[in-house]
């Protein structure tokens, strides 16, 4: 009987099932419309506590680009299996882009899930499906973006575990791995348990300029973000043919508290993410100088 059952949940009529079922009842009118509805123009690929909820929420005041329904969609590592038409009920409908045509005017939507970045399945899921999309990635300090992880976890699950514990756990395993492996690059399997790993961003990005051309992909800082925001939100407009567009009293959203990183524990990082940087600084073409932070 289990074997029946395995069978069927692996035929093409329960898999056809399935997606009937999530389109018409789970995104209900949305799922519906999804073939009248669009794919996004450009999508945020991460990177996790970089700056992504932000972007998501502040884009969408540009009166040129409408936002999905939500943020962190997650359809290309998660849902893939449930077609294009799933994605485009997140999506507003064509005839907004329609009458934007009609007026000379661009319209674009956009999609922003921050853990994209970090599998290259899904990068070239992305390319198949829509490759003439832009893509845009955040970026942080490794350092300080993996203390802010760190920091969000321990606030969810309160382990007791302090930073210096799970680095050096972390650092551990990621020996191990190399070891077995030969190679210091690690699968999306590794980078999703590590806070370490996350930031190794040149390893990530690869795939991402190996797929689509170098005019369409932009990569910005949190930092640059935090000092400025609206010159970065012009960055992304400008990348996207758009009018410049001030956004008023914009604010980092889900910002973290908590206690400065010691000093010890980031020079110990320093070391550990200093040829990861300059291989990541070589890629875009500029030093961010993340060692001197």
């Amino acid at each position: 009987m289990l074997a029946i059952l395995n069978l069927y949940k692996n035929s093409i009529p329960h898999k056809i099932l399935k997606i009937i079922r999530y389109n018409v009842l789970q995104r209900r009118f949305h799922g519906i419309t999804s073939p009248i509805r669009l794919l996004p123009d450009f999508i945020v690929i991460g990177a996790k506590r970089c700056g992504t909820t932000s972007l998501y929420h502040y884009l969408g005041l540009h009166p040129r680009i409408k936002r999905s329904s939500h943020d962190h969609l997650g359809f290309f590592d998660d849902n893939f299996h449930l077609g294009l038409q799933f994605y485009r009920s997140f999506f507003p409908t064509i005839f907004g882009k329609r009458y934007a045509k009609f007026r000379k005017r661009k319209y674009l939507t956009y999609d922003v899930t921050s853990t994209y970045i970090y599998e290259p399945r899904i990068a070239s899921r992305i390319f198949e499906k829509i490759p003439h999309v832009k893509i845009i990635a955040i970026l942080r300090n490794p350092i300080d973006r993996a203390y802010s992880e760190y920091n969000e976890n321990e606030n969810t699950l309160k382990t007791g575990a302090t930073f210096e514990d799970r680095i050096k756990e972390e650092i551990t395993m990621l020996e191990k791995i190399a070891v077995e492996t030969g190679s210091k690059e690690y699968d999306a399997s590794v980078i999703q348990k590590s806070v370490i790993a996350k930031g190794f961003y040149a390893d990530q990005l690869k795939i991402w300029f190996k797929l689509f051309s170098k005019e369409n992909i932009l990569i910005l800082t949190t930092e640059d973000f935090a000092s400025n925001a609206n010159v970065v939100f012009n960055t992304i407009f400008k990348f996207l043919d758009l009018e410049s567009f001030t956004i008023s009293n914009p604010k980092k959203l889900r910002r973290g508290t908590y206690v400065k990183l010691n000093n010890e524990t980031r020079a110990r990082l320093v070391e550990i993410y200093k040829s990861k940087n300059l291989e990541f600084y070589n890629m875009i073409g500029k030093d961010l100088e993340w060692e001197k932070m």
